[in-house]
């Protein structure tokens, strides 16, 4: 057990002991004192009673009797369930009465050990199923979890008189014990226990009380070593999805709400307007999860699917990835966050709703840099990656190559040096999970451990040991090998050389650029005012701006010239080599973000345009609906009014996709610039806003972590006033991007 942990509950024990002989009334249930009640923001507020608040309760005792309301309600459910023709004896050391009083209501605590067999310790790159489905004692559920002691699962006995009259769920939490491979009941009650976390020698469980009207539920923590509970939570919702790592527990409430639990402060902090749809994963200071954030001044609709870290210190929120269905099974370890995607996916053209293409990004969370991870699609319906976990080096996904997205193997990737390993066979879409070396399956059907080859630990110094002072590297230690690695990145740099507007990292060194560009395929915006939703903004100095939107075959000029990277893929959304392609060289370049299209723009001695200046150059001046004005397109009567490449909201169209630019005339501004309606929204530098301020600039919620794409396409819809807001460092399939250019003076 971590060294931190014994320590903590060594104090923790020898406090409740002098808290419990003190003066408290039998109806004092705040055992620790909490550190800063008058934190009304960031604490758990309850509008009925303030000691709702998340309180460590000592149950070494039993629980100290609560609140009117919530005895009544424990009578009520324990009046429904109570069976008082058994004699439960009298109550040992390692239990408590979850209900004081109410015998049925008993939980035990073990490790108490089994006569049924199991399997704990794989070789290397193995896979063995920890317990049959035809043991004695129950079928396998999720989740699974790991320490030196146990391998973790949950079983809904076969004996259904351990559940509550009628009920037919009641998983109780086991162990196969590493050592002499035997199931051990780790954790047993009438209750549910279907969700739980475990670190060291604590472990971290829900139980909830039936399934029935009363449905709540509490969170409890324990040790294993000493067999002692203590409630985190009282019974006033239902908490589920937890996870630990000291000194942090995480998990959500009955509305989806984050909830931090600090074991050091005794504070409980309601992350305020963020939402959780799946578990919450941390390490060390940082959470990630995926959900929605509401708040005044953002879009709910556009932060509904999307992928979010929180730092646990701070309770900062920020956005990770913010496109189309983003974050879904979140991971985070060192320092990357890691996330399926299905901003890149497509529909199976004879199995509705059925998606290919989901892929696998990581995010750096100190360079704010995004890179795939999962291999090149091989065909358009066989590469759907699902299902990430990672702990350093290992790199963990899930790839259906097939149609039948049910099946799909287990394959972990060392990101150091490349090696696959392929464990799991046709698991589907269970969730195979990193842990301590150990790749872990818990599911219904399928459960199962693998052990992945043993490596160190990355050195909390490694940085350090690999400073080669290059901006042009990124410096890498290696746990595989042991060494130093200097990986070349490609951020701006400064080469000294007032003459040279754009500096960038090329093959290990600072290279600058002139910027020399012609005005060719650009069109003059004069300064002026113009109108939106009523109010009236100006824009000071003109301004020239591209006809088109860049191109692949433009773009790659820049590749070739080494001042750009090729796109993050080479697809687009229906087409696998789009990207270099010589058909598509006039079609728009995909897979491109805010900074890489800044980099192109610059090389030109061009930039981005903000907000303002893409809907003065859009508008001419005259709010309108669309470019061509206000009637909308109609698939029915296509191609006579479908004016622009847009097709969210037409179902009957087919084959989304980008064209060629140009291809819509009437897609076009009064000045000549096409394609603002339709074919891919654009990046912009302006920082995300619910609207546009009366005053720029405008500075948004997450600032430059937050920007805008703006205007219609084939994926977004036609309308001008189009605008999402968008992870900067992230690339899609939808979104491109259009230079604009000074005029000197």
């Amino acid at each position: 057990m971590p060294i931190h942990l014994r320590l903590f509950l060594a104090i923790l024990g020898l406090f409740f002991f002098i808290s419990c002989s003190s003066s408290h009334s039998s109806n004092d249930s705040d055992i620790l004192p909490d550190s800063d009640t008058d934190d009304s923001e960031n604490t758990i507020d309850d509008d009925t009673d303030s000691e709702e608040d998340l309180d460590f309760i000592d149950d070494s005792d039993k629980i100290p009797n609560q609140d009117a309301d919530q005895d009544s309600d424990s009578e009520k459910h324990d009046s429904d369930t109570d069976t008082n023709d058994e004699d439960y004896g009298p109550l040992p050391d390692n239990c408590i009465e979850v209900y004081p009083g109410k015998a049925n209501s008993r939980l035990c605590l073990g490790p108490k050990k089994t006569n049924v067999r199991c399997k704990a310790n794989p070789a290397e790159n193995e896979y063995v199923t920890v317990i049959e489905s035809d043991n004695s004692l129950g079928n396998i559920d999720e989740p699974m979890d790991i320490n030196d002691d146990f391998v973790f699962f949950s079983l809904n006995p076969k004996d259904k008189k351990q559940c509550f009259d009628g009920e037919t769920y009641c998983p109780n939490i086991y162990g196969c014990n590493r050592k002499d491979e035997y199931v051990y009941e780790i954790v047993s009650s009438k209750f549910m226990h279907h969700f739980f976390a475990v670190e060291g020698d604590i472990i971290v469980f829900n139980v909830v009380n039936g399934i029935s009207p009363d449905f709540k539920s509490k969170i409890m923590l324990a040790d294993l070593k000493t067999q002692k509970n203590f409630e985190i939570t009282k019974s006033w919702g239902s908490y589920s999805q937890m996870q630990i790592n000291f000194p942090y527990i995480a998990f959500k409430d009955t509305s989806d709400q984050l909830i931090i639990f600090n074991l050091e402060t005794n504070i409980s902090t309601k992350i305020p307007n963020l939402k959780c749809w799946d578990y919450p994963r941390i390490y060390g200071k940082n959470l990630v999860c995926r959900g929605r954030y509401d708040d005044e001044g953002l879009s709910k609709d556009e932060l509904n699917e999307t992928a979010w870290l929180v730092n646990m210190e701070t309770f900062k929120v920020s956005p990770l990835s913010v496109f189309t269905y983003e974050g879904v099974n979140l991971t985070v370890s060192d320092n990357f966050a890691v996330f399926e995607s299905a901003r890149d996916s497509v529909y199976y053209s004879n199995a509705i709703g059925k998606l290919s293409g989901m892929e696998v990004y990581s995010f750096d969370l100190k360079t704010k840099r995004e890179e795939k991870w999962t291999p090149e699609i091989k065909e358009i319906f066989k590469g759907n990656f699902t299902l990430p976990s990672f702990e350093y080096p290992y790199f963990s996904y899930v790839a259906n190559e097939t149609e039948k997205t049910s099946t799909g193997n287990s394959y972990v990737l060392n990101i150091e040096t490349g090696e696959v390993f392929e464990l799991f066979k046709e698991i589907g879409q269970w969730w195979p999970y990193i842990k301590d070396g150990y790749l872990l399956l818990g599911g219904y059907i399928r459960n199962g451990i693998a052990k992945l080859p043993a490596l160190p630990k990355l050195p909390k110094n490694a940085d350090e040991l690999c400073e080669d002072n290059n901006p042009c590297t990124d410096n890498r230690y290696f746990v595989t090998d042991g060494e130093c690695h200097f990986i070349p990145n490609h951020e701006r740099c400064d080469d000294d050389d007032d003459t040279t507007l754009f500096d960038i990292c090329i093959e290990g060194v600072c290279k600058g650029f002139a910027g020399t560009s012609t005005d060719e395929e650009m069109v003059l915006v004069e300064a002026g005012k113009f109108l939106y939703d009523g109010k009236e903004y100006e824009i000071e100095k003109p301004f020239k701006m591209d006809v088109f939107e860049v191109t692949n075959g433009k773009y790659a000029e820049c590749v070739e010239a080494k001042a750009c990277v090729e796109p993050l893929r080479k697809r687009s959304l229906t087409v696998l080599n789009y990207y270099g392609n010589p058909f598509y060289e006039n079609f728009p370049v995909l897979y491109i973000n805010q900074f890489e299209a800044q980099n192109y723009c610059n090389w030109l001695g061009k930039r981005l345009p903000t907000e303002f200046e893409w809907m003065k150059a859009t508008w001419d001046g005259e709010e309108k609906t669309y470019l061509w004005g206000e009637e909308k397109p109609d698939y029915e009567a296509y191609p006579e009014t479908f004016y622009a490449n847009t097709t969210r909201g037409y179902p009957q169209m087919t084959d989304w996709d980008v064209v060629e630019v140009g291809t819509f005339p009437k897609d076009k501004t009064v000045g000549g610039i096409m394609d603002m309606s339709g074919n891919v929204s654009e990046w912009t530098t302006s920082e995300w806003t619910e609207s546009l301020c009366d005053t720029p600039p405008c500075f948004g919620k997450f600032g430059s972590d937050l920007v805008v794409s703006k205007g219609g396409g084939y994926f977004t819809g036609p309308e001008l006033k189009t605008r999402y807001p968008r992870t900067p460092w992230t690339h899609s399939f939808y979104t491109g991007f259009r230079c604009v250019k000074d005029i000197e003076e």
